[in-house]
């Protein structure tokens, strides 16, 4: 097997690289290091997506695992849904590489990514001939059920973490990069009672992340003073990255989004241990910022898995 891990999941290019054959045995594997009772499965809108979707499935299938399928929902959608239910979990995105790539992110049991051991289990388990047997038979195979509900769950979820709070009176402008946040970001923010403006939100498989989303904010900074919006948001394919525009159309970054949330968090009591955790390519006004309010600030590697 010729894919190894990088920060977040492998990934390649769709039937090429991450071919049907690599994602089945990926589901073996899976089933093999982490030894799940039942895992969850979403995907963004790439063409290739059901495609890999039915490999990872066979391949949990044969080992035994039932298998709840999502459809189309953001990568954060998976890890509610493993948090909730004590699953693991597979989004099957490259999240903000174009349409013709594709990935495979792992979450274990609880909704957490994989440890650095469990990673080095799972290449060993793929670099291992997998047919070293058959798997369980009869009424032990796994099988595949849908669940779209879970989706609305998720939703709900997001709009409960306002605590009552409301976004009435603000217009925003959301830019979908033709991907997964489609499915559920504007309705979330419309319930909220926000104004919103959508862009890129009729995803063909194809047009994923193309001139749109995080990688390409300049629609939704265009669109944000045409519109004289308060804000706007800009998605990458699978709605685990996210951009902000404010009212003028300037971009704000990352590390102005985390002090924003820590910052709020504490005002309110929420910040646990009053800590953010951030990685090591955060600088140092944001470390200072957060001293002045007294906030602690940890520091981890690349990827959000160490976060």
């Amino acid at each position: 097997m010729s894919l190894s891990f990088g920060t977040d999941g492998v990934r390649g290019a769709a039937n090429t690289e991450l071919t049907a054959e690599y994602a089945l045995a990926f589901g073996r594997a899976l089933a093999r290091v982490l030894r799940p009772d039942r895992v969850v499965v979403g995907r963004d809108t790439r063409i290739s997506g059901s495609m890999l979707e039915a490999a990872v499935c066979a391949g949990l299938c044969a080992e035994g695992i039932d298998v709840d399928l999502l459809g189309v929902c953001p990568t954060p959608a998976v890890a509610w849904a493993c948090a909730v239910r004590g699953t693991a979990g597979v989004m099957i995105s490259a999240s903000h590489n174009p349409y013709g790539d594709n990935g495979l992110k792992v979450f274990s049991p609880g909704g957490l990514k994989l440890t650095d051991a469990q990673e080095a289990a799972f290449t060993a388990v793929l670099e291992t001939p997998l047919s070293d047997g058959p798997g369980p038979g009869g009424v032990d195979v796994g099988v595949v059920g849908s669940d779209p509900a879970a989706l609305d769950g998720y939703a709900d979820a997001v709009v409960a973490s306002l605590e009552g709070r409301s976004l009435a009176g603000l217009s925003i402008v959301i830019d979908c990069a033709n991907g997964a946040s489609s499915v559920v970001a504007p309705a979330v923010l419309r319930r909220l009672g926000a104004r919103v403006v959508t862009l890129a939100d009729h995803p063909d498989g194809t047009n994923i992340n193309a001139g749109s989303g995080s990688t390409h904010p300049e629609q939704l900074q265009a669109a944000v003073t045409a519109h004289s919006a308060d804000l706007g948001l800009a998605f990458d394919g699978d709605a685990y990255r996210l951009l902000a525009v404010d009212h003028t159309g300037r971009l704000i970054d990352g590390d102005q989004l985390i002090a924003l949330c820590a910052l709020d968090r504490h005002r309110r009591g929420r910040l646990a241990r009053d800590t953010v955790v951030v990685t090591v390519m955060t600088n140092l006004g944001f470390r200072l910022g957060m001293a002045a309010h007294g906030i602690t600030v940890r520091e981890t590697g690349v990827g959000d898995r160490y976060v």
